[in-house]
C-alpha cells in the first residue's frame, strides 16, 4: 500500500466532490448529501462541503464518525480494478490543523455543545475534542446509548436470596465447580445485575445459561408467591431468532426443573425489529409514541450484529425493565450498519475479558454513582470459554481458536494436518471449476429436502449445507454463484428457474415487511403444496407458514450467502469462498465468522497468502462509545 498522497486534489478541473467521486473516494449519496446540505445552509466553502461528504462516507462504511486525526495519518483507501490506493484526506487545506480549525468555527458544526446556530437552525455536524466528526443523528444515538448503559451499570445490585440461589444453581449444574466455573458466574451475574453481558464463541453454552437463569427466576417468583416474569427472547435477524428458539428449546428440555417451571419457560424468539414495531403505538396525530417492551426480562442473542441506532432504541424500550441480558461473540463481524457496540461494551474485540469478579454476597456493591459505572460494567461481563459444539481436539474448534488469536502459522498448519479431515483448504483454480464442485456438493441437500414430505422437515434440512462468500459481486461473489447454483438446483428438481419461482429454491428476505410478519434475514423455501407453489417459512410458534409469490417482500436466493448475512446461522457443511486475493473487506473477523458457521465439515476456498493477509487485518470502526462507557 502506497503512502498517502494528495495529487488527486490538484489534478483536473471541475467540482471537488465530482472529482472525488470519479476516483471512487465518494459515492453518489455522499456527493448529493454534502451538496444539498451545503446548499440548504448556504455554505459555499469547499472545506465544509468536503467534511460533510467524508462524514457521510465514513458512516456508510460502518463507522459512527469520521476520525479525522486517523484519516490524516492513514488516508482514504479505495479499490480500483483490484488495486488498493491510498489518498490523502486533505483536499482543501495544506494541514490537518488548519482544516480542523475551519470546521470547528463553522456555523454548521457543534464543537461546544451548542446544538443550534445563532439563527436557531440545527447544526448537522458535531466535532469532538479528539477530532472526530459526527453526523448529528449518530452522535445523539451514541450519547444516549452510553448514558443508558452507564445508568444500568450504576444501579445497585438486585435483591437476591443467595442461600436459595446457590442451592438452586448447584441443582441445575451438578457437575460444575462451585466457585470458578464461568457458567455459574454468569448465572450469579444475571441474577444480581440489571445488565449482564455473556460472551463466548459458538457452542459455549450462552443460550443454555439463559435457560437456566430464566428457570431460576421463575422458581424464585413461584416460591415467593409472585407472578411468573414476562420474558422476551430477541435476536437481530429472523435466522438468529429461529436458531435462538431452537437452542433454547434444547436447553429447556435438559433442565432439572418441575413441569410447572418448564411449561412457563418461553418457547419462541422474535427479531428486535418485530418486537419494537409491535410495541409502537401512534398518538392522536398518528405519530409513533414512545416504545416500551412489556417484559421483566429481555434477552438479546447475537448482540454483535446489533448496530448503534438499533441498540439505542432497544435500551430505550427496556427502561424500567429489571434485567437485560446480552449474548454474543465480540470476535465475530460487527453489524453491517454503523457501530460495533458489543465489542466496545467488552472493551476490546480481540481480547477476552476475565469472567465477572462477582461472588456472593453482593451487598458490598455500593450506592449508584457515575464514578463507579466502569466498575459496574466490568462486573456485568462474563466470558464462557469451553465449547460444547467443538471438541478440544476437533479441527473446526481449533481452527476458530487460532483465527481468533491471529495465529497465521497455526491456521496454515491445521489445514495441512491429515488428522483433521473435517477442515480443508482448497486452491481456487477457476470460477468454473469451483462452481462445478459447489453444485456437486449441494446435491445432497436438495435430495434430502425433496425426500421428505413434512414442511417443517424440509425447512430443517436447509441447514445441511450452505455456500458462504466474502463478496456479493464478482465471479466468486454471492450473485454469480447463486445464479449458477440455482440453475443446477432447478435441474435437480426437474424444473426451470423461471422468474425465481420454482420448487426447491432457498429464499432470504432482505427487507422488513411487518404486514407479512417477515423480517430482514428470514429464510424460506419454495415448495409445491396443496394450493400450488408457496414459500414456506417457520413461524414464531415452531410451525410453518405458506405464502404466495405476491405476498413476499424483497428477497434473494439463499443457497449462497455473504458471511455477514449468515451470522446467527449454523450449517452441517460449509463451503467458504474467499479467493486468491484478500480485499479490504476480508478481515480476521470475517474469517472467524465464516469458519464458525460450520458444525461438521468446513472447506475454505482461498490461497495461503489471502488467509495470511486476512488474519493480519482487523475490523476498525471509528467511534467514541467505548471511551464514554469505560470512563472512570
Amino acid at each position: 500500500m502506497s503512502a498517502p498522497n494528495r495529487e488527486w486534489s490538484s489534478v483536473g478541473e471541475g467540482d471537488l466532490l465530482e472529482r472525488a467521486r470519479s476516483l471512487g473516494l465518494l459515492s453518489a449519496l455522499d456527493q448529493q448529501f454534502a451538496t444539498r446540505l451545503a446548499r440548504l445552509y448556504d455554505e459555499p466553502d469547499d472545506g465544509i462541503r468536503w467534511a460533510l461528504a467524508i462524514a457521510c462516507r465514513q458512516e456508510a462504511a460502518g463507522h459512527v464518525c469520521a476520525d479525522l486525526l486517523r484519516l490524516g495519518r492513514e488516508g482514504l483507501v479505495t479499490e480500483v480494478s483490484g488495486e488498493m490506493r491510498v489518498h490523502s484526506v486533505l483536499a482543501t487545506h495544506d494541514s490537518l490543523e488548519d482544516w480542523l480549525a475551519e470546521i470547528r468555527e463553522n456555523a454548521l458544526v457543534d464543537s461546544t455543545g451548542d446544538t443550534r446556530d445563532e439563527a436557531g437552525a440545527p447544526r448537522p455536524l458535531v466535532l469532538d475534542e479528539r477530532g472526530r466528526l459526527f453526523l448529528r443523528r449518530a452522535h445523539r444515538h451514541q450519547m444516549e446509548l452510553a448514558e443508558r448503559i452507564r445508568a444500568r451499570a450504576t444501579v445497585d445490585s438486585l435483591r437476591v436470596d443467595w442461600a436459595w440461589a446457590e442451592s438452586a444453581i448447584a441443582r441445575l449444574m451438578p457437575g460444575s465447580a462451585a466457585d470458578d466455573d464461568p457458567a455459574r458466574q454468569a448465572l450469579r451475574t444475571g441474577l444480581a445485575r440489571p445488565l449482564s453481558i455473556v460472551t463466548g464463541g459458538p457452542g459455549t453454552g450462552k443460550t443454555t445459561m439463559v435457560a437456566r437463569l430464566i428457570a431460576l427466576l421463575i422458581e424464585e417468583a413461584s416460591e415467593s408467591g409472585g407472578h411468573v416474569p414476562r420474558i422476551r427472547l430477541l435476536a437481530p435477524t429472523g435466522k438468529a431468532a429461529a436458531a435462538m428458539a431452537s437452542a433454547f428449546a434444547r436447553g429447556r428440555d435438559l433442565l432439572e426443573v418441575s413441569d410447572e417451571v418448564r411449561n412457563a419457560l418461553p418457547s419462541a424468539a422474535e427479531t428486535i425489529h418485530r418486537a419494537l414495531h409491535r410495541q409502537t403505538r401512534p398518538d392522536a396525530f398518528g405519530r409513533p409514541g414512545r416504545i416500551r417492551l412489556d417484559a421483566e426480562i429481555v434477552v438479546v442473542d447475537e448482540a454483535s450484529m446489533v448496530d448503534l441506532e438499533l441498540m439505542n432504541r432497544l435500551f430505550e424500550a427496556c427502561e424500567g425493565i429489571p434485567r437485560v441480558v446480552l449474548l454474543g461473540d465480540p470476535g465475530q463481524l460487527a453489524s453491517a450498519d454503523s457501530g460495533a457496540v458489543l465489542a466496545e461494551l467488552c472493551d476490546d474485540p480481540g481480547l477476552d475479558r476475565p469472567m465477572s469478579i462477582f461472588s456472593v454476597p453482593l451487598a458490598a456493591a455500593g450506592p449508584p454513582s457515575p464514578e463507579n459505572a466502569a466498575e459496574g460494567l466490568a462486573d456485568s461481563i462474563v466470558t464462557l470459554q469451553k465449547s460444547h459444539r467443538f471438541s478440544d481436539s476437533g479441527g473446526i474448534g481449533r481452527l476458530a481458536g487460532a483465527i481468533r488469536a491471529g495465529d497465521a502459522e497455526g491456521v496454515i498448519r491445521l489445514f495441512a494436518d491429515p488428522e483433521l479431515p473435517e477442515i480443508e483448504r482448497c486452491e481456487v483454480v477457476s470460477s468454473d471449476s469451483l462452481a462445478a464442485r459447489l453444485i456437486e456438493e449441494s446435491r445432497g441437500m436438495h435430495a434430502e429436502i425433496e425426500g421428505v414430505l413434512d414442511p417443517k422437515d424440509k425447512l430443517d434440512r436447509m441447514g445441511l449445507y450452505r455456500v458462504l462468500c466474502a463478496h456479493r459481486r464478482g465471479p466468486l461473489g454471492v450473485e454469480a454463484l447463486c445464479t449458477r447454483l440455482d440453475e443446477a438446483a432447478a435441474a435437480i428438481r426437474r424444473t426451470t428457474p423461471r422468474a425465481g419461482w420454482w420448487r426447491g429454491r432457498l429464499l432470504l428476505v432482505t427487507r422488513n415487511a411487518p404486514d407479512q410478519d417477515l423480517w430482514n434475514g428470514d429464510v424460506g423455501l419454495v415448495e409445491e403444496t396443496e394450493t400450488g407453489l408457496r414459500a414456506l417459512f417457520a413461524d414464531a410458534s415452531g410451525g410453518v407458514r405458506a405464502l404466495s409469490a405476491g405476498r413476499l417482500p424483497l428477497h434473494e436466493s439463499a443457497i449462497a450467502m455473504s458471511v455477514h448475512k449468515s451470522q446467527g446461522s449454523e450449517f452441517d457443511v460449509v463451503d467458504l469462498v474467499l479467493g486468491d486475493v484478500a480485499s479490504p473487506l476480508m478481515t480476521r473477523e470475517l474469517l472467524y465468522t465464516g469458519v464458525t458457521r460450520a458444525r461438521r465439515t468446513l472447506r475454505v476456498h482461498a490461497s495461503e497468502s489471502a488467509l495470511r493477509e486476512m488474519l493480519g487485518r482487523r475490523i476498525q470502526r471509528d467511534s467514541g462509545l467505548g471511551e464514554r462507557l469505560w470512563a472512570d
